[in-house]
């Protein structure tokens, strides 16, 4: 009977995570990383790292995500950064972390997922890694170049404001040195 039982359950768990919406078993984080600049190889400190899980929900057009929860930290002198994750998860629906890091005066890495950073083409030949920790170089801009960044910006409008609010920070200081309406002034929840 028990042997039965246990036959059922792994039968379960296999058919509810093969759509690709839940996950059997995970362990979520720790993310870590160092950012520098891109051209005098220096550790760059304050720079926000903002990770965003969401829930993902099949549907018959294809999975919908909505917003779990968020951390945000920034870099230290050192340039070092870490985001402890979730941990365990069991048969969760919960996806691996977006991560979003913004520096004013800097290019950002806008929303991606953190898997991204070692699978993508273009990013991986930027990013290197030290075994788990990525080494992240930000390239510092000129003003045209931070005015026509600001306008491809976008961090995740489901999270609170409550969950971004270094961010938000981050972002109203670039949007000032511009001479631009700071951020946080217009609508947000």
């Amino acid at each position: 009977m028990i042997r039965t039982n246990t036959l059922l359950f792994l039968l379960l768990m296999i058919i509810i995570s093969a759509p690709g919406c839940v996950y059997a078993v995970r362990y979520d984080g720790p993310y870590k990383g160092k950012v520098m600049d891109a051209d005098t190889k220096e550790p760059i400190e304050g720079v926000v790292i903002l990770g965003v899980w969401t829930k993902e929900y099949p549907t018959p057009a294809g999975a919908v995500h909505k917003f779990y929860d968020a951390y945000e930290t920034m870099t230290d002198k050192n340039g070092d950064f870490t985001v402890e994750g979730l941990g365990l998860k069991i048969m969760s629906n919960v996806i691996p972390m977006d991560v979003v890091i913004f520096k004013a005066g800097y290019e950002h890495l806008g929303y991606m997922s953190w898997l991204s950073l070692k699978e993508d083409i273009l990013l991986s030949k930027r990013i290197k890694w030290e075994g788990e920790k990525a080494i992240i170089p930000l390239k510092k801009l000129m003003m045209e170049e931070r005015k026509r960044q600001i306008d491809a910006f976008s961090i995740p409008g489901t999270a609170p404001k409550a969950k971004v609010i270094l961010m938000l920070k981050e972002i109203d200081k670039d949007l000032m040195e511009l001479g631009l309406e700071p951020f946080r002034e217009k609508s947000w929840r």
